[in-house]
């Protein structure tokens, strides 16, 4: 493969943002793995555990005070206070005072009855990692519920293993019956269904950062420089929903295809080194706009929408072609990008630590705003009608805020997202640790 000289100069980024993903996974994953998989298979099995140990007691807040238990093999003061208490715990797995920790968790505590923060924590063998759900908009669940997927306990919703990787998950998307995910290991393309049940394999093809769905297809890239060796052509490619034989839509035009975006009519692939469109039934790629580290598009009717990573720009393009248009600068790695109807939101994660920011700017044009500042290395995003999500890869944790500014809260800590997404009820995100994974709102 032939490439050009200037496209040859922004592949030095490409290779910092593999890095990136791949660095952080050292720190995070064996905590993450211990974190998540104990508390969405402990805390599903019930609001209150009662194994061998003995209860103890907790005080409520103004709506008075209860007795509920969950101390496991010998969890000496573990309680969860009922009834409008501030904090509230449950000890799990021989911590003298550790609340809901798996395997000698340090700290970590279930808020009940409207408190502001909750957590679910869970350590290694060891002791010491804490993974937390928190209750960001200062509500709750009602223990019984069917809000959170059929898990609430002490009033918190819990994250629910949606499918167990054979290796590390990286992309996801969601529809509305079913969410999809790709394989750095294995090359597969699954899908699982959002309310439960077994995975199934979409394609064999390629590891692959970029995915996306529609009514009729699963749509994915095959890169050369995906970070991980495989012999699939470089090109798009598409598989129906239930699955088949995966169908190479286009090689022609394209060199390192990352992310993609979907219209009726056509593919929109972030090249890494330019904006391309191709017709949805395949055919060759055309260049729309030039754009160093244009790995992330989105579209909407009129315009395709991109980070250049390389250039610290965030830019869009008329879909039928035409010049690009700057609409904000000086934002250094942009990586990701989401919509909505009259704005474009980023995430950028600056340089040097928790001096990342969130930000939006009018799609039309005009000053950008910081929805969120002093991030530690925001990454991944996604967007529904009240707020915005993100990934914080250097904290391990997904937070939100609101999409007309405001304060920003964790919605759950204690994880290594690779990818993240949002329907109307729920947060899904695939995890270094191994786990396609979903948490109420």
């Amino acid at each position: 493969m032939t490439m050009q000289p200037d496209r040859l100069q922004a592949a030095p980024s490409r290779r910092h943002a593999r890095s990136l993903r791949r660095g952080r996974g050292i720190v995070a994953v064996a905590v993450a793995r211990a974190a998540l998989a104990s508390s969405a298979s402990v805390l599903a099995l019930g609001c209150v555990l009662e194994l061998s140990a003995p209860a103890a007691t907790g005080s409520g807040g103004a709506g008075g005070s209860g007795t509920a238990s969950v101390a496991v093999s010998g969890g000496e003061a573990a309680s969860v206070g009922v009834g409008g208490s501030d904090t509230a715990s449950a000890g799990v797995g021989g911590g003298e005072a550790a609340s809901a920790g798996v395997g000698g968790g340090d700290t970590a505590s279930v808020g009940v009855g409207g408190s502001d923060t909750a957590s679910a924590g869970a350590g290694d063998a060891g002791g010491g990692g804490a993974a937390s759900a928190s209750s960001a908009s200062g509500g709750g669940c009602a223990d019984g519920a069917t809000g959170c997927s059929g898990a609430c306990s002490d009033a918190v919703c819990q994250p629910v293993v949606l499918a167990e990787a054979a290796g590390n998950p990286l992309a996801i998307a969601v529809d509305a019956t079913h969410v999809y995910w790709t394989h750095e290991d294995t090359g597969e393309i699954m899908r699982a269904p959002i309310a439960g049940g077994a995975p199934v394999i979409v394609a064999e093809s390629c590891p692959t950062s970029g995915l996306a769905v529609s009514a009729t297809g699963v749509y994915w890239t095959c890169s050369p420089y995906a970070g991980v060796e495989h012999d699939v052509p470089t090109g798009v490619y598409s598989a129906p929903p239930d699955g088949g034989t995966p169908a190479l839509l286009s090689t022609a035009g394209l060199e390192d295809p990352v992310g993609l975006a979907l219209d009726a009519t056509s593919i929109y692939v972030g090249d890494n080194y330019a904006v391309m469109k191709l017709p949805i039934l395949g055919g060759v790629a055309e260049e729309l706009a030039r754009g160093s580290g244009s790995r992330r598009v989105r579209v909407d009717e009129t315009h395709v929408y991109w980070t250049n990573a390389d250039a610290s720009s965030i830019r869009k393009v008329p879909i039928a072609g035409g010049a690009s248009v700057a609409l904000a600068t000086g934002y250094f790695e942009s990586h990701e990008v989401v919509l909505d109807a009259t704005h474009v939101y980023w995430t950028t994660p600056g340089e040097g630590p928790s001096v990342g920011s969130v930000n939006k700017v009018p799609k039309e044009g005009g000053t950008p705003v910081a929805l969120a500042t002093d991030q530690p290395s925001p990454y991944y995003i996604a967007l529904d009608e009240t707020h915005v999500y993100w990934v914080n890869v250097s904290a391990g944790e997904i937070r939100r805020v609101p999409v007309g500014g405001g304060e920003s809260a964790v919605v759950i800590s204690g994880v290594a997202p690779n990818d993240l997404a949002v329907d109307s009820t729920s947060i899904y995100w695939t995890d270094q640790s191994g786990l396609v994974m979903k948490l109420a709102k």
